[in-house]
């Protein structure tokens, strides 16, 4: 700006007083102001993990991506507002609301969202600038487009959300700024490229992001559940009674559990490798059996209670191999939970008149279901 005489004299004066009071303790203040700030905006996200999942704060791994990737956005925004000083359209706040959205749930998206963009737009150097009004809009609109992802075109549906929200935000700016035209139409065409941006980058990231955090999203769910993978074709091919079994299974969990609001897709997955262990012995399954002869017929109950309860730990041992996640190989062990093999356990019983049955012998490991899709699973094995 230019600088008149007046203007001038005002600044002599003021580095006059500056030199008598001394700039030492002004500058400590602000630092301190800021850092407080900060801090203040960040506890309130913290405190909504402690409260609504605080199953997080058991987990380091969970702690550290939270804080790397708010780091990582005050560090892309720092180099935006360098190189495009007023642009708060290019401020990466919906692809936290994405990403955050589809590794735990809508609600944490939205708080990230609205918690980056209180603390963005208190910093000096964005003060003057737009990024609270456009970091809650475009960041709110990236955790409600994104909360179901099943088919591709739902990534359209995201990216056309996101782009819809921060093109009203810029007419509403520009309305209010008196823009021109030729600017509003500049800023529109970067609220679609960041909508694309955002989408394309939360999706490049997020196998980063669940290797990080050891989170099953649904876009792996819906990976596992390819009936062309080796487990599940071995298990077709191998054990096709057990398969079938686990097809029928799989129908009436994903349905039960939809009715009941738990998560109908990671049942489905689950019972479709709750029976894997199986593929070690099919034949000792009643399901595979067929027209062929009972191999229990020649054995003792405690032989075939021996076998049938080892089908749990082959499973586990096959999940592991297969790397599968550990909310899918849960159903393996839980879905039989610590029930007898009452069966075999009556045969026992029978042939033992003295009574000297160990029933902790016909007895599965477990340990009982820990969510309400195992519990699910165990009710629809029983039933099917």
């Amino acid at each position: 700006e230019p600088i008149s005489e007046e203007v001038h004299a005002k600044l002599v004066t003021l580095l006059e007083e500056h030199r008598r009071r001394g700039t030492g303790g002004l500058a400590i203040r602000s630092a301190a102001g800021a850092l407080l700030f900060n801090a203040l905006v960040l506890g309130g996200f913290w405190l909504l993990i402690l409260f609504y999942r605080r199953e997080s704060y058991a987990h380091l791994r969970e702690m550290v991506f939270f804080g790397a990737l708010f780091a990582l956005v005050v560090l892309l925004t720092a180099v935006l507002a360098t190189f495009f000083p007023g642009r708060p359209e290019l401020v990466p706040i919906p692809f936290v609301a994405i990403l955050m959205t589809m590794l735990y749930n809508g609600w944490i998206g939205v708080y990230a969202a609205v918690t980056l963009a209180i603390l963005l737009d208190g910093q000096w150097a964005l003060r003057e600038s737009y990024v609270l009004f456009f970091g809650l809009v475009t960041g709110v609109a990236g955790a409600v487009g994104i909360r179901v992802v099943r088919r591709r075109r739902h990534l359209y549906l995201t990216i056309g959300v996101v782009a819809g929200a921060g093109i009203l935000a810029t007419v509403a700016v520009g309305l209010v700024q008196g823009w021109s035209t030729g600017t509003i139409v500049g800023s529109i065409l970067l609220d679609v490229v960041i909508a694309l941006a955002s989408a394309a980058l939360a999706m490049i990231v997020m196998p980063l992001a669940e290797s990080a955090t050891r989170i099953t999203t649904d876009l792996t769910l819906l990976e596992l559940s390819d009936l062309g993978r080796p487990l599940l074709r071995r298990l077709a091919l191998e054990a096709p009674g057990t398969w079938a079994h686990s097809l029928a299974m799989a129908s009436l969990c994903e349905s039960a559990c939809n009715i009941i609001g738990a998560n109908g897709l990671l049942a489905r997955v689950g019972c479709y490798y709750h029976d894997i262990g199986k593929l070690a012995n099919p034949g000792h399954f009643m399901e595979n059996q067929g027209t062929a002869p009972n191999p229990h017929d020649q054995m003792t109950p405690l032989e075939s209670a021996k076998i049938i309860r080892s089908h749990v730990i082959d499973g586990i041992a096959l999940a592991e191999a297969a790397v599968l996640p550990e909310v899918v190989k849960a159903f393996i062990p839980e879905h039989h939970g610590t029930t007898y093999i009452t069966y075999f356990l009556s045969r026992a019983r029978g042939s033992d008149p003295d009574g000297r049955v160990d029933p902790a012998d016909f007895r599965y490991p477990g340990p009982r279901p820990q969510s309400a899709e195992t519990a699910v699973a165990m009710l629809a094995d029983s039933a099917e």
